[in-house]
């Protein structure tokens, strides 16, 4: 409920009962009216109910003297409610340890209070701000202060063991007045931890303790298992009935005896084509089993003075023929000393 109340000094050289004093105002340049009420508020005063109370207008007033023999009117003085608002005490001041550990670094403590007219911050006619006060017990003048608060709550860091006193108070933001103190809270920081948050240390201690357990007993020693199960091994390949090692080796003559036995395979045959230079005067040259006439023998032979001796190709033998003396003119002539003889021989001629 928002109300105001108005005071004035009496005349110095009056005795009381001499003078009769109006109050006289005006709303935003409104028509001048009198004082509601000279005695809620006390002597020498006037009180503005709610119903005469207008939040964000300006009122212009002065106070008249009126005397047998004349009358005494002071300036006039012009304000805004917002202005000379006292806000109410804040109330439900009260505390939360969150931090209880190690005496060394000290204590935190959440403080939280409320305002008495929640309605007036709703509806934002007015901004509170807030002045938190603490000291310990033992050190009655030594407050130590937390200005210019726009929350409801504060925490403290790192306070010493020991008991303290906490109070708390609020003004309008467009207002020097502030309102009266909080009911005054005694807080104690404890020196050992309290039993609750013991026991969540334990629990705590003791669950990351069996998960570590579990992990180095459970899960490290079936971890090949877990992994063959989510990621299977990729299978070789592999023939049925011959063994992977003998792949391995690579002995081509094993592996041909095991895939002898399978069906429609032939070994493969494997020939080699070696010329080595002969004598011609060995009579001997290793040819190919192709048929040729004796003419054109001997035209190879007299073409090349140096005669080869060739591995013999598949299933033949070696030619023999028999060299005579070189022919007039720089010519060689041959005549023919043997056949041409075929057989199964698949091996290169030794």
């Amino acid at each position: 409920m928002e109300h105001f109340n108005c005071w004035w000094r009496p005349l110095g050289n009056l005795t009381e009962g001499e003078a009769t004093y109006v109050l006289t105002y005006s709303i935003e340049k409104g028509p001048k009216q009198e004082c509601p009420d000279y005695r809620t508020a006390g002597p020498n005063s006037c009180h503005f109910d709610s119903s005469h109370t207008t939040v964000w207008n300006v009122y212009c007033m002065n106070v008249t003297a009126v005397t047998a023999t004349q009358n005494y009117t002071s300036q006039q003085h012009c304000l805004d409610v917002a202005d000379i608002v006292e806000t109410e005490a804040p109330v439900n001041l009260t505390y939360e340890l969150s931090d209880v550990g190690g005496d060394e670094t000290g204590h935190n403590a959440l403080l939280t209070w409320k305002y008495p007219e929640p309605g007036d911050l709703q509806y934002g006619w007015i901004t509170l701000v807030y002045e938190l006060q603490y000291r310990r017990v033992t050190e009655a003048e030594n407050w130590k202060v937390k200005p210019s608060l726009w929350e409801t709550h504060l925490e403290l860091l790192s306070l010493p063991v020991g008991d303290y006193v906490v109070r708390v108070r609020c003004r309008s933001k467009n207002s020097q007045l502030w309102s009266k103190w909080s009911s005054a809270v005694l807080m104690s920081i404890p020196s050992r931890p309290s039993a609750g948050k013991l026991l969540v240390q334990v629990l705590v201690a003791g669950l990351g303790i069996g998960t570590v357990l579990v992990i180095t007993f459970g899960i490290i020693p079936q971890s090949k298992r877990i992994k063959d199960y989510f990621l299977p091994p990729i299978p070789k390949p592999r023939i049925i009935g011959i063994n992977p090692l003998l792949l391995k080796k690579g002995n081509l003559d094993e592996i041909n005896i095991h895939l002898s036995s399978f069906h429609n395979y032939r070994p493969p045959s494997y020939t080699e084509e070696v010329w080595e230079p002969v004598n011609a005067e060995s009579g001997r040259l290793m040819a190919p089993c192709n048929l040729e006439p004796a003419g054109a023998s001997q035209e190879f032979l007299a073409q090349s003075p140096t005669s080869y001796q060739q591995s013999v190709s598949p299933h033949c033998f070696t030619l023999s023929v028999t060299a005579e003396s070189p022919v007039a003119g720089g010519g060689g002539g041959f005549v023919p000393g043997g056949g041409v003889y075929c057989a199964g021989a698949a091996g290169p001629s030794r």
